[in-house]
């Protein structure tokens, strides 16, 4: 009988004879689970009509029994026959075998199922526009005796040092031998094909009680026969599993188990090891066979942080340290992997309890073997350039930890002169994630160079830099606000924001936006967005941070990188603004630069995916020295209001006209207060039906002007405010 099932072709020489007579479907059978059209083995032809045709039939099968398909094409009338493919389901729609080809393009498989119930044919085409008509059958056989079980009930017993002959009888038969190992042993085990018969592709598999593959060999790199090492984690009983590769090959097999000590390991793997770390220092190990793992005891108290480092060290060091630590019960609470410069492994960890822990010392692939330090320091991550957390230039991450509240975190990270990096803080995406970050540079002499709260996706922080000076450079990750603390991921990338389509970084609409920075007057920032169809949006750009960009240029692409829009001072003062709304949906790509390469600086992008605010909550604002928008009025009943700051007693003129060649055809504007009421409006006091307001506030302030299209008018416009 099967273990767990390994379907594979069954050759033609095993397939039993076709029963007597075929008979036709009057229907085409559904392509799916929910099919009514039943299969007993009996032949039936049926045909695959129109192209990309699936026929599903249900069918009984017995626990016990040995089902052997055919397929076949039959010849149409110009003498062509459809290349068939079979593939059986099990009750849940998982595939239990499959075969295109097993006799010329006809196809055959052969199976025998673990439990009695209802199985799933399937006949296709093997190509999705093949049409034809083909011959479905099947016969069955009792299982022929088994020389050993396949599962963990099996009485079959194998034993170091001694050979074991066996068979696979049948496509799909599995052996499962019992074996009894100890620790500090490596069993070599192998399997070949022998005798008369003998198997042709032998594979074999090392099992827990649960099932779990804890071993496996196909070929042992010199014939199709398998070879593994098995060195246990704990005494107790194994089981080796015999069988054809794919399930495609029958015969007679030698099991072969021999096993050897393993070399004296100084440092234990569990609890009751001999090894021991002390706060403060360090030891240096070695990983001396596969599997091997050295584990420390360490005593840590209740709430204090500490930081564990393991590195690559020695004349044959470890390939890829990876650090985990225990509790005293021996359950794992922590781990990393690559936290450290390269593929090292820093750890930082804040206990719960005061007593014994244990730090395990290990290479990220079993396999690993060779020489390692393994340090331990009091407290969290230093908070100055005292440091040994650390980050590498060519591109890294870290996950970390800000506790208590008010921690701080400084990595140092080596820069030459000129190079460009994009660090970002994000959020994890954990209960105790910290909720803002917040990100600041400095540099070799400990001056601040650069620092940002928002600029990534929503709280997240992000800024592009450019090292002025070569040397070690601190990255300090940190709350916004005093009392913060959570968990974090801090990344670096190298280089600059993309210069063309092929490495533009992604912005997302409504999103905080993006904060970044012009290097060169010649320098352009390409960013990808994706946008909806027919929804309208606002993307604006603006001089941002300590040394703004002063003349900020916004162009928009298509998919392809053609130009489709592009704005100069749309925007406050000299910032850049578009109004755009898509056509097509999908992706765009926005340029910034600045106008006539002329300047750098920082700046900050903001795409939003809704036209102008229509109430006070607006966040676009107008300069009230001089200042105009180009925007749209989308539905009648639309509003556009725009926030600005007016002097005492100053006189201003604010038009709003049609604009462009779907001009709004009557436009209307209001002046309305902090609260939201109307102080002033105008309809056609400007040239034609355009709109135009003097007015002169006697306290100043905050005000907002309100462009609207009068009857229900919609159109393009733009709204201009001069002081006079």
């Amino acid at each position: 009988m099967r273990g767990k099932l390994w379907f594979g072709v069954a050759t033609a020489a095993l397939l039993m004879s076709f029963a007597p007579a075929a008979s036709a479907q009057d229907a085409d059978a559904a392509g799916d689970a929910t099919t009514t059209a039943t299969f007993s083995g009996a032949a039936i032809e049926a045909d695959i009509d129109p192209a990309g045709d699936v026929d599903w039939y249900r069918m009984r099968v017995e626990q016990g029994q040995r089902y052997s398909f055919t397929l076949d094409g039959l010849p149409g009338a110009d003498g062509q026959a459809l290349d068939p493919m079979i593939a059986i389901y099990d009750g849940e729609t998982n595939q239990l075998a499959f075969n295109d080809d097993a006799n010329g393009l006809n196809s055959a498989v052969t199976f025998a199922p673990a439990q009695s119930g209802e199985v799933f044919v399937e006949a296709r085409g093997f190509s999705e526009a093949a049409t034809g008509r083909y011959r479905l059958s099947a016969t069955s056989a009792p299982l022929p005796a088994d020389d050993a079980g396949n599962g963990t009930d099996t009485r079959a017993r194998a034993n170091a040092g001694r050979a074991t002959n066996g068979n696979i009888e049948y496509e799909g038969d599995v052996d499962w031998y019992r074996l009894t190992t100890r620790t500090g042993q490596r069993y070599r085990i192998t399997l070949a094909g022998a005798g008369a018969s003998p198997l042709g592709d032998p594979m074999v598999r090392v099992l827990d009680a649960e099932g779990n593959e804890l071993a496996m060999n196909d070929d042992d790199g010199e014939s199709l026969n398998s070879a593994v090492d098995y060195i246990p984690r704990a005494n107790g009983d194994v089981f080796i599993e015999a069988r054809g590769y794919a399930d495609a090959y029958t015969g007679t097999y030698a099991l072969n188990v021999t096993a050897e000590r393993m070399p004296t390991d100084a440092i234990g793997a569990n609890r009751s090891t001999r090894g021991r770390i002390s706060l403060g220092g360090s030891v240096n190990g070695n990983l001396d066979f596969p599997t091997d793992t050295d584990w420390y005891r360490v005593r840590l108290t209740e709430g204090e942080s500490y930081r564990f480092t393991l590195v690559s060290s020695g004349d044959s060091p470890l390939g890829d340290p990876m650090i985990k630590l225990y509790d005293a019960s021996g359950a794992e609470i922590a781990l990393d992997d690559d936290g450290g410069e390269g593929l090292n492994s820093y750890l930082e960890f804040t206990a719960a309890t005061t007593g014994n822990y244990f730090v395990e010392a290990r290479g990220f692939g079993e396999e690993e073997t060779g020489g390692y330090t393994l340090g331990a320091q009091r407290g969290e991550i230093p908070a100055d350039a005292s440091t040994d957390a650390s980050l590498s230039a060519d591109g890294d991450y870290r996950e970390g930890q800000l506790s208590p509240a008010g921690d701080r975190d400084w990595y140092r990270i080596d820069m030459t002169e000129g190079q460009t990096l994009r660090i970002s803080v994000d959020s994890t995406q954990t209960p105790d994630a910290l909720g803002d970050p917040y990100v600041i540079l400095y540099g070799p002499d400990g001056a601040e160079l650069a620092r940002d709260d928002d600029g990534g996706e929503e709280l997240n922080a992000f800024l592009e830099y450019q090292a002025a000076t070569t040397g070690a450079h601190y990255i300090e990750v940190r709350g916004f606000v005093e009392e913060a603390e959570g968990r974090y991921v801090v990344g670096v990338i190298p280089g600059e924001i993309g210069q063309s389509i092929d490495n533009a970084d992604y912005i997302a609409p409504s999103g905080e936006g993006r904060q970044s920075q012009l290097g060169t007057p010649e320098d352009v920032d390409w960013f990808y967005v994706e946008l909806i169809e027919g929804r309208s949006y606002r993307i604006m750009l603006d001089g941002a941070g300590d040394t703004p960009l002063a003349d900020p240029y916004l162009t928009l692409y298509d998919a392809q990188g053609t130009q489709i829009a592009a704005d100069d001072d749309g925007g406050t003062g000299l910032n850049a603004y578009l109004n755009f709304a898509s056509p097509t949906g999908g992706s765009y790509f926005v340029g910034v630069s600045s106008y006539g390469s002329a300047s750098a600086g920082q700046y900050w992008l903001r795409i939003n995916d809704t036209d102008v605010p229509g109430n006070v909550y607006t966040d676009e604002t107008l300069d009230p020295n001089a200042d105009s928008r180009i925007s749209r009025i989308e539905m009648p009943g639309d509003l556009d209001t725009y926030r600005v700051t007016l002097e005492a007693n100053v006189r201003y003129v604010i038009d709003v006209r049609g604009h462009g060649d779907n001009a709004l055809t009557d436009p209307f504007v209001s002046i309305l207060n902090t609260e939201g009421q109307s102080v002033t409006t105008d309809d056609d006091s400007g040239p034609g039906f355009d709109a135009r307001v003097r007015y002169s506030s006697e306290t100043g302030g905050e005000f907002y002007i309100q462009a609207s299209g009068l009857g229900g008018s919609t159109g393009d416009y733009q709204v201009e405010i001069v002081r006079q």
